[in-house]
C-alpha cells in the first residue's frame, strides 16, 4: 500500500520532488567527498609522515671534523634522542642546473641539495607508492620541480660543478613528505649512489655538508628535541623539526577545510528546503490527513505513511550522490596524491559510505521532527483546512488606501511579506546563505592574491623581486652589487629603487636556558618592514621586532627587553613592535635597519618601479626580457611560486562552488515559488475576477521574492564580510596569523555576485509563475 501511496505521490509532485532529490544528491556528494578529502589530508598526512619516517628533527651542517665531532657528543648526552642518522649531500644553485629545451626554469627562490636515496629516514616514494629506485645515469626530481616546470620523464637535465659537467635522464618523480611540500623552500635531487660517489670524490671536502637526522625517544615531543639542540651553539644552515614538517602541508588542509564548512552549509540548505517542503504538504494535504484520523488511522501510521517517500528519496538521493563523490574526490585528490601517499582501496570509500549513511540517517530523524504537527490534526481541523478563522493582530501593517502613490501589486507583495514572514524564513536563510557561502572563498581569494600577502612570509612590499642568491658574502659585497644592478637598470632607462633583503638565521635564548630556539629572521637595507601590528619598526641597532606568536608564547610585549644570537653574538634587544608571519609556525623576527650584519648566507633584492601606474606593467616586461639572468618577477609571481598550485586550486572551487550554489538557489527559489502559487490558486482566482492581469500579479509574485532577495543579499553579504573573516581567522592562526586582514574588492562583493545571485533568482521565478496563465475565475469556488 505504502508503494502504490508514493508512486502516486510522485506523479503529482514531480517538481517539487525533482528538486528535493537534487539537492540531496547535492549534499550528500559534497558531504562524502569532503569528509575523504579531511581524512586524506588529516590522517594520510600523518601517515604519510609515519610511513616516510620523517625524523624529529633533521639539521644540515657544512662537512668538518669539529662539527661532526660535536654532534657525536651531543647525542651521547642527550637522552631525548634515541638513534641519529647522517647523510652526505652536496648543496646546488639553480645556475649549476640546465633545463631541458623549451622547459620552465624551477623556481629563484628555492635552495637544492644532491642527495642519494635515503633509505632509514625521510624515506621517498615512487608514483605508484612503491620504494623508489634509480639506476646510474638516472635522476630523480620531487613531484613539486616536475609539476612546476613540465619535466617529463626521459628528457635530460645537465648538473655541472665548476669542471665538472654532468647529464642525467629524469627517471620521474618521487613523493617526499620530508621536503615536498610546496611551501617549504628547500628541494632534493636524488641521484644514485654510484653517480653521488663519483661527483663527491671530485668535490672539496669543504663543499660538502652532513643532513644529521635524529629521532625522539617514544613520548618526546619532536620540539623539545629543537630547543634541547639549540643549547648545542652550532651553526647550522637548515633546521626543521617533525611538527613543521606538518605544517608546510596547510594548503591541502585549508582546501580540505573549506570544502568540509562548504558541504556544512549545503546539508543546512537542504535541511531548510527539507522542512518547508513537509510542512507545505502538511499543509495542502491537512484534509486528508483528518479524514485518515477520522477512520481510524493513528498519528504513527500517518507519519510512515509520509516517511515512505523520503526514506526512497534520502536512499536514492545518497546513492547517486555517494556514486558521484568517488569521481569527483579523485579528482580534486589529484594534484595531492602526486606528491602524498593518500589511503586507497576501501578506506577512503568507508569514510564516504559512512557520511552518507549519517546524513540519510539526519534527514530521516529531521523529516520526524517536522512531522510533529500531525500528532495535533483532528477531523475538525480538517474541515477548516487547519485554520481556525481566528486572528488576533491586525493582518496588514501598512495600508493601501493610506499610500497614494504605492502601486497595488508593490503594497500587495510588502504586506505579504511584512505579514507573513515567517513563511519565508527558509527562503531567507536559504539565500543568506548561499550569498555568504559565495563570498566567503571570493574574499579569501582576494586576500591571498594580493601582494600584501607576501608579507605573511616575511617580505617586504615591492613591484618586482630577483631570484634568493645563496652565497657566503660580505654586506658590502652586497651593497655593491645592488648599485650595480641599479646602474644598469638605470643605463637601460628604467627608474628603479633596489632594496636589499637579507635572510639571517638567529637563535632566541630564553631567559632561563629552556626554550632556546632557533629563529629564521629578517632584514632589509632600507627604512621599510613589513606591517608592523603593535609599536613600531625596529630601526637602532639594539632594537627588534617579533610576531605576536612569539609574545604570546615566551610573555614578551612591546618595551621588552629579549636575547637573540645573530651572525654567532648574543645580545639583548628591545622589542620594538609585533608583527605576523605564517612561515616556520608563525616563528620569525625582524632585525633593526641600523644593526650591522657582517656576513650574509641569503639574500634577494626587491625593487620600486618609479613610473606611473599604468605603465608598471609594460616597464615590467620589458626589465623582464632584458635581464632574464636576475630572474625577476612581479609580486603576484613570487606569491605564487611561494603557495605553489594553491591559488589556482582556489580559484577552481570559487568557480565550482559558484555554479554549485547557483543552481541551487534557481532550484529552490523555483520550488519555493511554485508551492506559494499552489497555496494560492484561490486568491489568485479571486484578483483576476476582480480585474488584475496575469502580469500584474506575476509581477506581485516578482515584487515578492525581490523584496526577500534585497534583505537576504545584504545580511548575506555581512555575514561574509563580518562572520566569514573571523572563521578564516580562526584557520590561518593555526599557521600563525592572529589578525587577517580581509581584502574585500567592493565591485566583486557588492555588486557582481549579488547581481549574478539576483539574476538567477529572477530566472527562476520568472520560469516558475507560467502556472498563473491557467489558473481561471472558477477555481475562486473554494475560497
Amino acid at each position: 500500500m505504502f508503494l502504490t501511496i508514493l508512486k502516486k505521490d510522485l506523479r503529482r509532485k514531480k517538481v517539487m520532488n525533482t528538486v528535493l532529490l537534487i539537492l540531496i544528491i547535492l549534499a550528500s556528494t559534497l558531504a562524502a567527498s569532503s569528509s575523504s578529502l579531511m581524512y586524506s589530508t588529516s590522517s594520510a598526512l600523518d601517515s604519510f609522515i609515519e610511513t616516510s619516517k620523517v625524523a624529529d628533527l633533521n639539521v644540515t651542517l657544512a662537512n668538518t671534523p669539529r662539527y661532526n665531532t660535536a654532534v657525536q657528543d651531543w647525542v651521547k648526552q642527550e637522552k631525548k634522542v634515541e638513534a641519529a642518522y647522517t647523510e652526505r649531500q652536496i648543496s646546488l644553485s639553480l645556475e649549476q642546473i640546465t633545463m631541458p629545451e623549451g622547459r620552465k626554469s624551477f623556481s629563484g627562490n628555492i635552495s637544492f641539495v644532491l642527495a642519494t636515496i635515503p633509505e632509514q629516514v625521510n624515506r621517498v616514494f615512487g608514483e605508484n607508492n612503491e620504494p623508489y629506485k634509480l639506476q646510474p645515469g638516472e635522476l630523480g626530481l620531487p613531484a613539486s620541480l616536475m609539476l612546476s616546470s613540465g619535466i617529463q620523464a626521459g628528457e635530460q637535465l645537465m648538473i655541472q660543478f665548476g669542471g665538472i659537467k654532468r647529464t642525467f635522464t629524469v627517471n620521474g618523480y618521487f613523493k617526499d613528505a620530508f621536503m615536498g611540500a610546496d611551501l617549504l623552500g628547500l628541494k632534493r635531487i636524488l641521484l644514485s649512489t654510484e653517480d653521488f660517489r663519483e661527483i663527491e670524490k671530485q668535490l672539496p671536502e669543504d663543499t660538502l655538508m652532513n643532513l644529521w637526522s635524529f629521532m625522539a625517544v617514544p613520548g618526546v615531543d619532536s620540539t623539545e628535541i629543537s630547543v634541547s639542540f639549540a643549547n648545542s651553539d652550532l651553526p647550522v644552515n637548515f633546521e626543521v623539526d617533525k611538527a613543521l614538517v606538518t605544517m608546510t602541508y596547510m594548503t591541502d588542509r585549508i582546501i580540505s577545510a573549506m570544502m568540509f564548512a562548504i558541504s556544512v552549509f549545503l546539508i543546512f540548505i537542504a535541511f531548510l528546503t527539507l522542512r518547508f517542503t513537509i510542512v507545505s504538504t502538511l499543509q495542502d494535504e491537512y484534509k486528508e490527513i483528518g479524514v485518515m484520523k477520522a477512520i481510524g488511522f493513528r498519528s504513527r501510521a500517518i507519519k510512515q505513511l509520509y516517511l515512505t517517500k523520503y526514506t526512497g528519496l534520502a536512499c536514492l538521493g545518497g546513492i547517486l550522490g555517494l556514486g558521484i563523490s568517488l569521481p569527483l574526490t579523485t579528482l580534486m585528490s589529484r594534484r595531492t596524491s602526486q606528491y602524498m601517499i593518500l589511503p586507497g582501496g576501501s578506506t577512503s570509500i568507508m569514510i564516504s559510505a559512512l557520511s552518507t549513511v549519517v546524513m540519510i540517517a539526519f534527514i530521516l530523524l529531521f523529516c520526524l521532527l517536522c512531522m510533529r504537527k500531525i500528532n495535533k490534526a483532528s477531523a475538525i481541523d480538517a474541515i477548516r483546512q487547519g485554520q481556525t478563522g481566528e486572528r488576533f493582530k491586525a493582518s496588514r501593517s501598512i495600508h493601501l488606501h493610506r499610500s497614494r502613490f504605492l502601486p497595488p501589486p508593490f503594497f500587495l507583495a510588502l504586506s505579504d511579506v511584512m505579514n507573513r514572514l515567517k513563511s519565508y524564513t527558509a527562503l531567507i536563510l536559504t539565500l543568506i546563505l548561499s550569498t555568504a557561502i559565495i563570498l566567503i572563498p571570493v574574499n579569501l581569494t582576494n586576500t591571498i592574491v594580493t601582494p600584501k600577502f607576501l608579507e605573511y612570509f616575511g617580505t617586504v612590499g615591492a613591484d618586482f623581486y630577483t631570484k634568493s642568491v645563496i652565497a657566503e658574502k660580505t654586506v658590502e659585497q652586497i651593497r655593491q652589487e645592488k648599485e650595480l644592478l641599479t646602474q644598469r637598470l638605470k643605463d637601460q632607462g628604467f627608474e628603479v629603487t633596489l632594496a636589499a633583503n637579507y635572510a639571517v638565521l638567529t637563535k632566541y635564548i630564553s631567559d632561563n636556558g629552556q626554550e632556546n630556539r632557533r629563529i629564521n629572521g629578517q632584514k632589509n637595507d632600507q627604512n621599510v618592514s613589513v606591517e608592523i601590528l603593535e609599536g613600531t619598526a625596529p630601526i637602532l641597532g639594539n632594537e627588534i621586532a617579533i610576531t605576536t606568536i612569539m609574545s604570546e608564547k615566551y610573555g614578551k610585549q612591546v618595551g621588552d627587553n629579549i636575547t637573540f644570537e645573530i651572525d654567532g653574538v648574543p645580545g639583548t634587544f628591545m622589542i620594538s613592535g609585533l608583527f605576523q608571519s605564517i612561515s616556520n609556525e608563525g616563528y620569525a623576527v625582524w632585525i633593526a635597519r641600523d644593526y650591522e650584519l657582517k656576513m650574509v648566507s641569503t639574500y634577494l633584492f626587491s625593487g620600486d618601479l618609479q613610473t606611473p601606474e599604468p605603465e608598471k606593467a609594460a616597464m615590467m616586461k620589458a626589465i623582464q626580457q632584458q635581464f632574464p639572468e636576475q630572474g625577476i618577477k612581479t609580486s603576484l609571481e613570487m606569491l605564487e611560486e611561494i603557495t605553489g598550485g594553491f591559488m589556482g586550486q582556489l580559484q577552481s572551487i570559487n568557480a565550482l562552488l559558484t555554479a554549485i550554489i547557483c543552481l541551487i538557489t534557481f532550484f529552490i527559489t523555483s520550488l519555493f515559488v511554485r508551492l506559494m502559487i499552489a497555496k494560492e490558486v484561490y486568491g489568485i482566482a479571486v484578483m483576476k475576477s476582480i480585474g488584475f492581469t496575469n502580469a500584474a500579479i506575476r509581477l506581485w509574485q516578482v515584487l515578492r521574492i525581490l523584496i526577500i532577495m534585497a534583505v537576504s543579499l545584504v545580511l548575506g553579504v555581512i555575514a561574509a564580510n563580518t562572520l566569514g573573516g573571523r572563521l578564516l581567522g580562526l584557520i590561518f592562526r593555526i599557521f600563525g596569523l592572529t589578525s587577517l586582514e580581509m581584502n574585500i574588492l567592493p565591485l566583486q562583493v557588492y555588486l557582481w555576485y549579488p547581481l549574478l545571485i539576483l539574476a538567477v533568482v529572477m530566472l527562476a521565478v520568472y520560469t516558475s509563475c507560467g502556472q498563473i496563465k491557467r489558473v481561471q475565475i472558477w477555481n475562486m469556488n473554494k475560497e
